[in-house]
Formats: structure tokens, C-alpha cells, sequence
């Protein structure tokens, strides 16, 4: 008996503004990281690396300001109903860490655009990179206190979450090319596109259509889960 018959569809899922504002965050983000390390702990360094901090911080405002807008005024995948943890998104992302911690040995579950585990996060990174900003524009202004807070150490805190979440993102995305079953992360955060694969067991049947519009309801019954 011949065995299934795996179907592929590429879908254009992500798009141009939203990639354009991911790839700069990520830039600008990781020179942030490594200057603001050099000016914090090497001095000596400070003033060798400070305009290019400062161009950084400058096409991270940019960038998000743009991203934010996207929140209130994009597609479909940009806006924050796309982030937002519904209970069917918060199931996946128990799959998702499950598949995380076994390694792989629990399969990835299957899902439309924003990964249901990171998704929510993101918000909370838009929320820290937006402090960030504040608090370096205050340091900027030489204003070091605010209410009793250092605002220096705030601005330090602020570092140490984005690396954690740097590093964290960045072996999540290398496990998901690995183990996502050509799921294809990265390139599709080049081209905006994902590719969906469907598999039916009788290869003289019609194409199926793959039900793509089930990956994005958050309502799904079990029996049409992917």
C-alpha cells in the first residue's frame, strides 16, 4: 500500500514592514548589547564606541516606533491581536516548551505566524526595549536618579533581560530549523513566507487544499487541530 503523500503550500505570512522592523530591532539590538557592555565595562573604550551606540539607539527608536504602529494599524500578522495569549495559544505554548525541554523528542506543534510560546513575549520586549530607551535618553540628558531609582541600574537591568532574551530567541530559532520539519524560520523572515505541508494517505485523490485558515483560529476543536 503506497504510503502518504505530503502536500507543501508556501504562504506569504510576513510582511514587508514587519520584517523590515525585525531585522533592524535584531541589529540595532545586538550593537546596543555589545557597546553598552563596552562603555559600562571597559571605559576605557567608552569613547570609541559611544556614536555608534548612540547611531543604534537611533534606528532602534525607528524601528520601533514602526512596529508599534504595526500593533494598531497593520496586517493581519502584525498587530497585536496576532500576539495576543488566548487560551488555544497558551496550549501551544505549553507544546512548544515541551518540545524545547524533551529536546525535540515531543514534535513541535504546527502553527500559523507567531510561535504561540514567544508570541506574548514579544509584547513584553516591545515594553523593555521602549524602557530602555527612556531610561538611555535619560542618562543621555546626564539625569542619573529619578525618584529615588538609579536610573543607571535600571538601564543596566534593561541589558541583562535583552541578552537573556537574545540568546534565548536565538537557539530557539536554530532548534525550530532543526527540528520544525522545513518549517524554514529564517528564510521566512527574508521572504516572508512559511511552508505548511499537509498529508494524505491515498495519493489518488485530489489535492487536498490545506486548511491554513485553521492555523489561525484560536477556537479549533481537537479533531481539526493540525
Amino acid at each position: 500500500m503506497a504510503g502518504p503523500v505530503v502536500t507543501v503550500q508556501r504562504r506569504r505570512v510576513w510582511s514587508l514592514p514587519l520584517r523590515w522592523c525585525h531585522w533592524s530591532l535584531a541589529a540595532a539590538t545586538c550593537v546596543l548589547l555589545l557597546t553598552g557592555w563596552l562603555m559600562a565595562w571597559a571605559p576605557e573604550r567608552a569613547h570609541r564606541v559611544s556614536d555608534i551606540h548612540y547611531a543604534a539607539a537611533a534606528l532602534l527608536v525607528a524601528a520601533l516606533a514602526v512596529r508599534l504602529g504595526l500593533l494598531f494599524t497593520g496586517g493581519e500578522t502584525d498587530t497585536w491581536r496576532a500576539l495576543w495569549p488566548t487560551r488555544h495559544r497558551l496550549e501551544q505554548g505549553g507544546n512548544v516548551l515541551r518540545s524545547y525541554l524533551t529536546l525535540g523528542r515531543i514534535p513541535l506543534p504546527r502553527w500559523y505566524a507567531h510561535n504561540p510560546l514567544w508570541a506574548p513575549m514579544y509584547l513584553l520586549l516591545f515594553m523593555a526595549l521602549a524602557a530602555q530607551v527612556v531610561t538611555g535618553g535619560l542618562l543621555l540628558e546626564d539625569i542619573t536618579r529619578m525618584a529615588g531609582v538609579s536610573v543607571r541600574e535600571l538601564h543596566r537591568i534593561g541589558w541583562r533581560l535583552l541578552l537573556g532574551f537574545t540568546l534565548a530567541h536565538t537557539v530557539a530559532v536554530f532548534f525550530h530549523e532543526a527540528k520544525g520539519h522545513g518549517s524554514a524560520e529564517i528564510s521566512g523572515m527574508v521572504d516572508g513566507q512559511r511552508c505548511f505541508t499537509v498529508a494524505r494517505t491515498d495519493p489518488t485523490s485530489p489535492a487536498p487544499v490545506v486548511p491554513l485558515e485553521v492555523l489561525t483560529s484560536s477556537r479549533r476543536s481537537k479533531r481539526t487541530k493540525p
